[in-house]
């Protein structure tokens, strides 16, 4: 009898130390608020290619953007850096933020040097570059997260997608809009809703 008590206490005591190291096990998916740093990082690193390989222009616009979102972007960058931490570790997650960071950009440079792909990748970047540096200045977390970027995301988002390149931005869909159908209350004559 005393050998089965000795067991079962040895168990209760093995389930209750497994619950607390569940429940104080980090999660191992980005929050909310991580996966939209991870686009603003997506992004910047596009536009740093464009202003690496789109002429003056493009320099010019990305120093001003740098500089218009200089706040967000260190804040956006800390919360990044930190996520990596959280996840991995302090000297793992420097390693995997850095190695993020240059894989985002070397693959921005792949997307843009594939043959004929380089005059649409900087007209993608002015596009994203005008719609940044709007008069209206944008919240640069929810300006980002309408530009598509394909770039693997580094952790599992555990549901929240990331759209993460410049391919395929646009600053509006061409909209043609179609005639409503003539109903049987408009008037008799074809001059239209407005006189000529």
């Amino acid at each position: 009898m005393p050998h089965l008590l000795r067991r079962a206490g040895a168990f209760a005591a093995l389930t209750a130390l497994a619950a607390s190291a569940a429940e104080a096990a980090p999660t191992r998916c980005a929050n909310a608020a991580e996966v939209s740093a991870i686009q603003v990082s997506a992004v910047q690193q596009e536009l740093t290619d464009a202003a690496l390989a789109c002429g003056p222009g493009a320099v010019a616009n990305f120093n001003r953007f740098q500089t218009v979102f200089q706040k967000e972007l260190r804040r956006s960058d800390a919360l990044l850096l930190a996520m990596f931490k959280r996840l991995n570790g302090v000297s793992a997650g420097n390693a995997a933020y850095d190695a993020y960071k240059t894989r985002a950009i070397a693959h921005a440079e792949q997307r843009r040097t594939k043959p004929g792909a380089h005059d649409s990748f900087c007209a993608a970047a002015q596009i994203v570059f005008e719609a940044a540096l709007a008069p209206d200045k944008p919240v640069l977390e929810d300006f980002v997260s309408g530009v598509p970027v394909f770039e693997q995301n580094p952790v599992d988002a555990c549901e929240i997608n990331v759209t993460l390149t410049l391919q395929g931005v646009q600053a509006g869909a061409a909209i043609a809009p179609t005639p409503r159908p003539r109903l049987a209350s408009d008037p008799a004559d074809d001059s239209g809703l407005f006189p000529r």
